[in-house]
């Protein structure tokens, strides 16, 4: 009897093997921007070789490391009960729609709007609908991320998203939004962060999650195919992930 399963599997990966796929997730790496109260990326060669006869590291770091997803208790007390452990692993496949803002040449505290993102979408010819993602390119990552004494620049640093646009994003029941900066829609001026309406009023309390510290946007299609997903974390605010964007060539 024919393996029934075995067609399909051979259907997407022949599919997903004519697409690009772009790595959305930056390096782990000593030194990378974090949040000023999270603790530091610690990576440690803590079994070698020559000690102990195979090769092993150690890894300390804050749930919202690198890209990284918030889930609702991330933000919100009374949301306890929405932790990353409770979405399922497949919740942040799913097709996505990018409005590129990198050409603005956005400063820290400088907000995107409803009618910039129309704007865009009439441009564009795009729109997210419902059970989507959002990319949101500000140009941050490619234009500040680093790794040496200067690193934390990028996150006491941002530009972000009004509370229409917010608003915007959540009407169109949108799954995810996703960034290049460290707070999503939170713009953050010399260290202070301004107001957050994703995180607080607009997103995580209708459980549409926040991606956040992606790179290489600008090597994303305007839609893509995004996949990413998040340690099992027992009563996670987040997760560290790994997305990936198979892009149409």
């Amino acid at each position: 009897m024919a393996d029934s399963s075995a067609g399909a599997i051979d259907v997407v990966l022949k599919t997903l093997s004519g697409m690009r796929m772009v790595d959305l997730a930056p390096k782990l790496e000593r030194g990378i921007p974090r949040w000023p109260t999270h603790p530091h990326l610690t990576i440690d060669k803590a079994v070698t070789h020559d000690h102990d006869g195979y090769y092993c590291q150690a890894i300390m770091m804050a749930e919202h490391t690198g890209a990284h997803v918030d889930a609702p208790a991330h933000m919100l007390p009374d949301r306890m009960d929405r932790t990353i452990d409770t979405f399922p692993a497949d919740h942040l496949f799913a097709s996505a729609v990018l409005y590129d803002f990198s050409d603005r040449d956005l400063k820290p505290g400088d907000l995107i709007t409803a009618d910039m993102l129309r704007a865009y979408e009439e441009k564009s010819g795009l729109k997210v609908g419902a059970g989507e993602i959002a990319i949101v390119n500000y140009g941050w990552m490619k234009r500040h991320w680093r790794t040496d004494s200067k690193a934390q620049w990028y996150v006491l640093n941002a530009p972000g998203m009004s509370e229409d646009a917010c608003e915007f994003f959540r009407e169109r029941k949108v799954r995810a939004v996703a960034t290049d900066t460290v707070a999503g829609e939170t713009a953050i001026v010399d260290g202070v962060p301004q107001a957050n309406p994703g995180h607080m009023k607009s997103w995580l309390p209708h459980d549409i999650l926040i991606i956040e510290m992606l790179t290489n946007l600008e090597d994303l299609t305007p839609r893509s195919l995004f996949l990413a997903m998040p340690l099992n974390i027992d009563e996670g605010s987040g997760s560290p992930i790994r997305p990936v964007a198979f892009c149409p060539n």
